[in-house]
């Protein structure tokens, strides 16, 4: 096949993939009702005009107490220019001071057309949040190169992927579990192929990185059953049920979806790592045997699984650094630590997840040297 033919059967490889995947976010999100749409409720941006009644003290230890009345103009949304009035309450969770200018997110309810209620929640971040984004995407497209710039685009394509085609089948009743692994499959494909192209190493790390994952929900399904864990045990899936038409049958596969999501990223890290390393092992020795390559991709696996299994454990200690601390400042025995259910979920997630990295670098290692072990050239 010469390389014009090459080009284009792979142009029309990619016009099909993304004419599927196109079809598919439009299925997942076709139809789709979210639950303010159904209580006539709308999130907006506001900016304070005027403070009408400020009922504030501040306490001993400089946290704001009390209550403001405050007249507020409508940024965003159809009923742009509009002038509604909320009060914002202060509290510890809320304790941001408030101006005249102040930019708010406010939730508002509409009854006939018209505004019945407007609950102020936070200051208006998005901005400062979309920003500090960019000059991540920015940061890494420049240092990286071409590299940086495919995994800024395989970033885009990982949060395009799970915010608007993951959550939307789920909440359509699709099997969670099995929704979750197909499309970080999906997600594994795409990102892999856009960073090292179709070649044997990009398999390997492929192949491994879904067999590390799978491995990881697997065991986290047997040690959950085990200590009776379910997502019905996780915090906020009771909102979910409430609030939505979440299936509770399909609501036990959100620990499972958790873990897979979770242990992704570090078990991609670790396949690709091994796979990265054998094939310049490959590159600069092209007699090496499978067997030899084999070895030498597993002393590779064995110095990258011992710091990507830190990251999940440490993953888990910093998101429940509140809950260590509380846990800690109470004296609560240990038995009563380890048969905690959120203190459970994330140490099973945590495992799992670095059961699956452990798993993924022989994995990696054995289709690497299958692969690439026999050939005589790089291509």
């Amino acid at each position: 096949m010469n390389n014009n033919s090459h080009l284009l059967w792979k142009g029309v490889i990619i016009f099909i993939t993304a004419m599927i995947y196109g079809w598919a976010l439009y299925y997942a999100n076709d139809g789709f009702t979210n639950a303010n749409q159904e209580t006539n409720s709308i999130d907006e941006t506001a900016r304070v005009v005027k403070i009408l009644e400020d009922k504030t003290l501040v306490d001993e230890e400089g946290m704001i107490q009390g209550s403001m009345q405050l007249e507020l103009e409508i940024l965003t949304g159809n009923m742009r220019g509009q002038l509604v009035s909320g009060t914002h309450f202060f509290n510890q969770l809320a304790n941001v001071d408030v101006q005249v200018g102040d930019r708010l997110s406010i939730r508002m309810a509409i009854v006939d057309g018209n505004v019945a209620t407007v609950q102020i929640q936070n200051p208006e971040r998005r901005e400062i949040i979309i920003g500090f984004f960019i000059i991540f995407l920015l940061t890494l497209g420049i240092i990286g190169g071409k590299r940086g710039l495919r995994s800024v685009a395989g970033l885009l394509f990982t949060l395009l992927t799970l915010i608007f085609l993951l959550i939307p089948l789920m909440l359509k009743g699709f099997p969670v579990v099995a929704t979750t692994l197909v499309t970080l499959s999906l997600v594994t494909v795409v990102t892999l192929v856009l960073l090292g192209g179709l070649t044997a190493k990009t398999i390997s790390a492929i192949i491994g990185c879904i067999t590390g994952v799978v491995i990881a929900a697997f065991l986290a399904h047997i040690v959950g059953n085990l200590a009776a864990i379910s997502g019905l045990n996780m915090e906020d899936v009771g909102q979910i049920l409430t609030r939505t038409d979440f299936p509770e049958t399909h609501a036990r596969g959100l620990f499972i979806s958790g873990v897979l999501i979770a242990a992704l990223g570090a078990v991609m890290d670790t396949a690709v790592s091994v796979a990265s390393a054998m094939e310049e092992i490959k590159i600069s020795n092209p007699k090496i045997t499978p067997g030899k390559l084999f070895r030498s991709g597993m002393n590779v696996g064995r110095d990258t699984m011992g710091t990507m299994s830190n990251t999940l454990i440490l993953a888990f200690a910093g998101t429940s650094l509140n809950m260590i601390i509380l846990i800690y400042s109470q004296n609560i025995s240990f038995n009563q630590i380890i048969n905690n259910d959120f203190i459970v979920i994330e140490l099973i997630r945590s495992i799992a997840g670095s059961l699956g990295i452990i798993l993924t670098a022989p994995a990696v290692a054995f289709i690497g040297a299958m692969m690439m072990g026999g050939q005589t050239k790089q291509k």
